[in-house]
């Protein structure tokens, strides 16, 4: 488990919900696989891995967190925790600021592959090649995690309003 998986921006402006498949996915597992090394039914494990604001409790976190190969969970629960009651500035978002936000993570995106690329030329990796590469994919994730959370914020905010 990498000690910082993602850095505090990203996940503060994340859900609980969020956070948990965020996790579920870094970790490569499916619900099945999750579900049988925690003891879970599929039942309840799918529920904690949907929508549904359905969560283990806090005593399973580290064994989840164990499970999962990687401390997103954690981490969001410290950051939720360190910006309790500080309010967040909501962002903003129509068509043209969600365009422009995701032609950003598209130059994050390319900025990953000119650093695989430069990496693989002469056909090895180095250490220091690859530390590029996972901190330009940091900011993709950073990225991604800001933008979903500003998504996120946005559908609650307009929930049950019509659509246009």
């Amino acid at each position: 488990m990498g000690q910082h998986d993602y850095e505090i921006p990203g996940l503060l402006r994340l859900d609980a919900i969020d956070a948990f498949k965020l996790a579920a996915q870094k970790s490569g597992k499916g619900v099945g696989e999750i579900a049988k090394e925690m003891g879970w039914d599929g039942g309840q494990a799918r529920r904690i891995f949907s929508v549904d604001r359905y969560y283990p409790s806090y005593e399973q976190l580290p064994k989840l967190c164990g499970v999962l190969g990687n401390t997103i969970i954690i981490q969001w629960l410290q950051v939720q925790a360190m910006h309790a009651g500080m309010a967040t500035v909501p962002q903003d978002i129509n068509c043209a600021k969600l365009i422009q936000q995701i032609g950003k993570l598209f130059g994050e995106v390319s900025d990953v592959g000119k650093e695989a690329q430069c990496a693989i030329e002469d056909g090895k990796l180095e250490p220091k090649e690859v530390r590029r590469i996972i901190r330009e994919l940091n900011d993709v994730l950073d990225h991604g995690a800001d933008m979903l959370g500003t998504l996120r914020a946005w559908e609650r905010d307009n929930i049950g309003r019509a659509s246009e």
